[in-house]
C-alpha cells in the first residue's frame, strides 16, 4: 500500500501544480496552492515530523498489542477451536472468559449514569472515556489473554509475556512503513484542501482520513487470517 500512497502523493502534486498554473479556485475564493512552490517545500520539511505525529502510530501499536496477546497466548485459537481443547484449556478459557466479563461489567459501570469515567456534567463526550476509551478496551482484552497464556503454560515469565504482547509487531511492521507515507499524504491533502475543493463535508472528510490510515492493516488481518487458516487446514 505504500506504493500506491505514492502514487497518489505524486499525482496530487501534478494536480496542485496544474491547479495554481490554471488559476484553480478553493470554495474560500483563494487558488490552489503548488505543492512544488518554494513556499510549500519549506512547510513540508518544517512538519514532515508533525505529519507523522498525527497518525494514529500509538492506537495501532496498541491493537497490535491485543492482537498478539489473543494469538501468541493460544486464547484466539481457543475461542474458535473449542471441540479441540484438552480439558486444561477448556479451564483456561472458561477463567478467561470469567474475568473478561468482570472487566467488561467494570467499565460498563464507569460509564453508566453517574459513573466515574463520564465527564462532570456526566456525560461521554468530554469524559475519560471519550479519549481513552481504546487504551480501556485494550487492558480488558488483554487480561483475559495473560491468564489464558499462564494457566496453559504459554507464557511462564515476564520476558515470554512481553514477547507474545510485541509478537504482532514485528507481523505487522511494513504497516508502519506505509502509515508513514499515508501521513504525508494526508497533510498534501490538507495543504491543498482537496476535501473542500470537492464539496465533502467535515464528517466524510474524516471518514476518508480514517480510511487512509486504517484500510491497509485491515488489509493486512484479512491477509494474515486467511494464511494462518491455510497453514493451519495443510
Amino acid at each position: 500500500m505504500s506504493s500506491i500512497y505514492l502514487l497518489l502523493l505524486a499525482l496530487l502534486v501534478l494536480f496542485s501544480w496544474v491547479g495554481s498554473v490554471y488559476g484553480l479556485v478553493l470554495p474560500d475564493g483563494t487558488l490552489v496552492p503548488s505543492l512544488l512552490s518554494e513556499t510549500s517545500l519549506r512547510w513540508f520539511v518544517r512538519h514532515s515530523l508533525d505529519n507523522v505525529s498525527a497518525a494514529p502510530i500509538a492506537e495501532v501499536l496498541l491493537i497490535l498489542l491485543v492482537v498478539g496477546s489473543l494469538r501468541d497466548s493460544g486464547l484466539w485459537y481457543a475461542l474458535w477451536h473449542r471441540s479441540q481443547l484438552v480439558p486444561r484449556q477448556r479451564h483456561a478459557r472458561f477463567l478467561a472468559l470469567v474475568i473478561l466479563a468482570v472487566c467488561s461489567m467494570l467499565v460498563l459501570l464507569g460509564v453508566v449514569p453517574g459513573g466515574n469515567l463520564l465527564s462532570v456534567t456526566g456525560h461521554w463526550s468530554g469524559g475519560p472515556i471519550a479519549s481513552g476509551w481504546l487504551p480501556l478496551l485494550s487492558l480488558v482484552l488483554v487480561v483475559p489473554s495473560m491468564v489464558y497464556g499462564k494457566m496453559c503454560e504459554h507464557w511462564n515469565s515476564p520476558r515470554e509475556v512481553c514477547a507474545g504482547l510485541s509478537s504482532a509487531i514485528a507481523s505487522y511492521a511494513d504497516y508502519f512503513v506505509t502509515l508513514v507515507v499515508a501521513s504525508q499524504l494526508v497533510a498534501a491533502i490538507h495543504y491543498v484542501r482537496l476535501f473542500p475543493l470537492i464539496g465533502l463535508s467535515p464528517t466524510m472528510q474524516h471518514l476518508c482520513i480514517g480510511l487512509i490510515y486504517y484500510v491497509p492493516i485491515l488489509l493486512l488481518f484479512v491477509t494474515h487470517i486467511s494464511s494462518h487458516e491455510s497453514s493451519e487446514s495443510e
